[in-house]
C-alpha cells in the first residue's frame, strides 16, 4: 500500500468520527444522556475551593435529561401532624334495624341484599294472625265509637224537641188562664161580677204557670240525665277506639293508614306491608319466604353510606393535641394515591385497657370516587391512617419534602443561580409538618429550588468531587 493510500484512510476515518460526534452533539438535534462528567466545560468534576459554594454547570440537554424541576421558594403553611391507624366505620346514627311488630309469616319478599331502597318502599309483606284480630278490634271500637256519638246527637235532638212542644202547650194553659183573669179582673171592676170568680181566676193561673215550670224542670232533669249517660257512653266507645288505634300503630301501621281501614281491607286477614323508615342501602336481609318471624326478629339492617364514619387510636401521650373540630387527611388501603377530608367530631372518654389508646371519630361525605364506577367507595372495615392536623403556622419560606436533600453533614438545597447553573445550598430546616418543610435559613424568597432531579444533582457533584469523567 503507498503512502497516499495510507493518508486517504486516514482522512476517511477522521471525517466518519467527526460526523459522528456532531450527530451526538446536542447542537445538532441529538438527544444526549445524562453524563454531566462527559462535558469538558462543566464544572462537575472540579471541587470547590475552600469558602466558595458548590456549583454545577449544565446545558439545557443535561437538565431535561436529569428531569430537573424548579419552584420559587415561597412562604406557605406548616402543618403539623399526628399520623393515626384507622378504620372505616357505617354512620350509627344512620343504621336502621328493621323489625316486625306482629308475629307471623314471611309471605314475600321485595328487598335484597345490596339494594338501594327510598323511605316508603315496601321491603316484605307478612301474613299475622295477631294484626288481623287487632285490625277487627280496632274496626268494632271505631264503629261503636261513631254509633255513641250519633246516638247522643239524636237523643239531644229528641230532648230538644220534646221540651219545645211541652213548653208551647204548657205556655198556652198558662195564656188561656191569664186572659181568663184578666175578664174576670175588667167585670169585677165594672162591679158586674162579684170577688169569687176573680179569686178563682187568679188561682188557676198561679196553677197553670206552676204546672208549666214542674213540668219544663222535670223534662230537662230528664234529658240531663239522659245526656249525661249518653256522654259517658260515647267518652268510654272513644277510649276504645284510642286503644284499639294505638295497638294498630303498636304494630307498624302509620296514622294515615288507619282512617281507610275497613271492612275490605287485606289487614283483616292479617296481611301487611313492612316499608323502609328511611332510605339507604340494604346490609343485611335476614328473613327467607317461609320463615316465622315475631317483634325480635331483625328483617332488614338498613345503612345510609353516603355519610361514613372513621375511627382513628390515638395513644395517651398524643392526646392533649387532639380536639374536635380539627381536619385530618385519610388514605385507606383500598385506594392507594386517593385521599380524603374528614373532621373529628368526638374524642372518646375511656382508654382501651389493652392499646393504651383513645377513639377518635371523624366523619365525612363518601362521593363516587373517579374511575371506580360503584357508589359509596367508602365501605365499613376498611384500613387506612388518618394524618391529623394538629397544627398550623406560616413560614416565610415552604419547600416541599422533595426539594431537601439530606445528608450525615446536613441538609442542603439545589438553587439555581443563572441558567444551567445550580449551587448546592445547605439550610437549616424546622420540625417536619406534612408534605410542606419550613426552612429557617438559607434562602430568600424567589429563589428557584430544584424539586425533582435531585438526585442526579447530588450524583453529579459527587462524580466531580471524586474526579470521574474529568477531562484536561
Amino acid at each position: 500500500m503507498t503512502k497516499q493510500s495510507l493518508l486517504s484512510g486516514r482522512r476517511a476515518l477522521d471525517s466518519a468520527a467527526l460526523t459522528m460526534l456532531l450527530l451526538a452533539s446536542p447542537a445538532c438535534g441529538g438527544r444526549s444522556e445524562f453524563n454531566p462528567a462527559a462535558d469538558p466545560h462543566s464544572d462537575a468534576g472540579q471541587p470547590a475551593r475552600e469558602g466558595e459554594p458548590e456549583v454545577l454547570r449544565w446545558t439545557e440537554a443535561q437538565i431535561e435529561a436529569a428531569g430537573i424541576r424548579l419552584v420559587p421558594a415561597a412562604a406557605g403553611e406548616i402543618l403539623r401532624q399526628l399520623a393515626l391507624p384507622a378504620v372505616a366505620a357505617a354512620n350509627a346514627d344512620a343504621v336502621t334495624h328493621v323489625n316486625p311488630k306482629a308475629p307471623g309469616i314471611v309471605r314475600s319478599i321485595y328487598k335484597h341484599l345490596g339494594e338501594e331502597v327510598a323511605a316508603g318502599e315496601l321491603l316484605c309483606v307478612i301474613d299475622s294472625v295477631e294484626l288481623g284480630n287487632a285490625a277487627a278490634g280496632y274496626l268494632r271500637a271505631r264503629a261503636l265509637a261513631a254509633a255513641a256519638e250519633t246516638t247522643l246527637a239524636r237523643e239531644s235532638e229528641l230532648f230538644q224537641g220534646r221540651l219545645e212542644a211541652a213548653e208551647r202547650v204548657l205556655q198556652g194553659a198558662v195564656e188561656i188562664n191569664q186572659r181568663i183573669r184578666d175578664r174576670e179582673r175588667e167585670l169585677h171592676e165594672k162591679a158586674v161580677s162579684t170577688i169569687r170568680p176573680l179569686l178563682e181566676a187568679e188561682k188557676a193561673l198561679q196553677g197553670a204557670e206552676l204546672e208549666r215550670d214542674r213540668a219544663l224542670t222535670e223534662l230537662r232533669a230528664e234529658r240531663d240525665a239522659r245526656l249525661l249517660a249518653l256522654e259517658v257512653e260515647r267518652r268510654e266507645r272513644r277510649i276504645g277506639e284510642d286503644a284499639a288505634r294505638n295497638q294498630m300503630l303498636a304494630l307498624g301501621l302509620s296514622a294515615g293508614e288507619l282512617p281507610a281501614l275497613d271492612a275490605a281491607s287485606p289487614l283483616l286477614a292479617g296481611t301487611y306491608e313492612i316499608r323502609a323508615p328511611r332510605s339507604g342501602i340494604v346490609s343485611g336481609r335476614h328473613i327467607s319466604t317461609g320463615e316465622f318471624v315475631d317483634a325480635a326478629t331483625t328483617l332488614y339492617t338498613l345503612e345510609d353510606l353516603s355519610r361514613v364514619w372513621i375511627l382513628a387510636s390515638v395513644f395517651e401521650a398524643q392526646l392533649r393535641s387532639v380536639r374536635t373540630g380539627q381536619w385530618g387527611q385519610i388514605r385507606l388501603d383500598a385506594f392507594p394515591g386517593e385521599a380524603f377530608a374528614g373532621e373529628v367530631t368526638l374524642v372518646g372518654y375511656e382508654v382501651d385497657a389493652e392499646s393504651r389508646a383513645v377513639g377518635v371519630r371523624l366523619e365525612l361525605d363518601n362521593p363516587a370516587l373517579p374511575g371506580w364506577p360503584e357508589a359509596y367507595p367508602i365501605r365499613p372495615g376498611m384500613f387506612g391512617r388518618v394524618d391529623l392536623v394538629v397544627e398550623r403556622s406560616e413560614a416565610r419560606v415552604a419547600l416541599p419534602e422533595s426539594a431537601i436533600v439530606h445528608e450525615a453533614a446536613g441538609d442542603f438545597v439545589f438553587v439555581r443561580v443563572a441558567p444551567g447553573t445550580f449551587e448546592r445550598r445547605p439550610v437549616r430546616l424546622g420540625s417536619p409538618a406534612g408534605e410542606l418543610v419550613e426552612v429557617v435559613d438559607g434562602l430568600q424568597p424567589g429563589e428557584e429550588i430544584a424539586v425533582a432531579g435531585t438526585f442526579q444533582l447530588k450524583s453529579a457533584l459527587r462524580k466531580g468531587e471524586l474526579g470521574e469523567g474529568h477531562s484536561d
